[in-house]
C-alpha cells in the first residue's frame, strides 16, 4: 500500500462504518417487522434498496476505474471507452455487491432472531446484540422460542438460495 493510497483507503473505512450502522438498523426494523401485529406486505423492501444501493455504488466505482484505465490506453493509441467485456464486469460487480449486501443483511436478521430466542428461552448471557438487549426482551414476551429458531431456519435458507444463484428479488419472498 503506498501513501497516497491510505487516504482513499481511510475513507473506506470511514464510509464502511456508517454503512454497516445502516444496514444494520435496515435489519433490525425488517426482522421487527416481520413480527409486528400487522406486518407490512413486503417487512425485507428495505433490506432489498439498501443492497441496490450497494450494487450501484460499486457499479460506479467499478465503471469510474475502467474508465480511467481506458483513458490511459487512448493516450496510447487505443480506444477510450468501455469494451463490451468491461460493461459486462461492471454488471457483475454490482451484482455482486448487490448479492453480498442482501446476504449481510439476512445475516443481521438471523442474528436477531437467534437473540429473540435466546432471550425468550432466558438465556440473555448469549446474546450478539448485547446493545440491544431492551428491544430484544420487548419484542421476546410472550414469544415461543421455537417460532424465532424457525425463522432464523427460514432465513438461513434464503441465504443459501441467494448462494445459488436465486434473483435478490425472488430470495425473500419465501420469508
Amino acid at each position: 500500500m503506498t501513501i497516497r493510497a491510505l487516504p482513499s483507503f481511510v475513507d473506506a473505512i470511514a464510509r464502511f462504518k456508517i454503512w454497516g450502522a445502516a444496514l444494520r438498523a435496515t435489519a433490525e426494523a425488517a426482522a421487527r417487522a416481520a413480527r409486528s401485529q400487522d406486518p407490512p406486505p413486503e417487512p425485507w423492501r428495505a433490506l432489498l434498496d439498501a443492497a441496490s444501493e450497494a450494487g450501484q455504488e460499486a457499479g460506479a466505482e467499478e465503471e469510474r476505474r475502467l474508465v480511467e484505465e481506458a483513458a490511459g490506453m487512448a493516450k496510447r493509441g487505443r480506444k477510450g471507452k468501455l469494451t463490451r467485456e468491461a460493461t459486462e464486469q461492471v454488471k457483475r460487480t454490482e451484482r455482486r455487491a448487490r448479492t453480498q449486501a442482501l446476504d449481510l443483511g439476512l445475516a443481521l436478521c438471523c442474528a436477531w432472531y437467534r437473540d429473540l430466542a435466546a432471550v425468550a428461552s432466558g438465556a440473555d448471557d448469549v446474546v450478539l446484540n448485547a446493545d440491544r438487549l431492551d428491544q430484544l426482551a420487548e419484542d421476546a414476551q410472550g414469544l415461543d422460542p421455537a417460532g424465532a429458531r424457525l425463522a432464523v431456519e427460514w432465513v438461513l435458507d434464503t441465504r443459501r438460495r441467494l448462494r445459488v444463484n436465486v434473483s435478490e428479488e425472488l430470495a425473500p419472498e419465501a420469508l
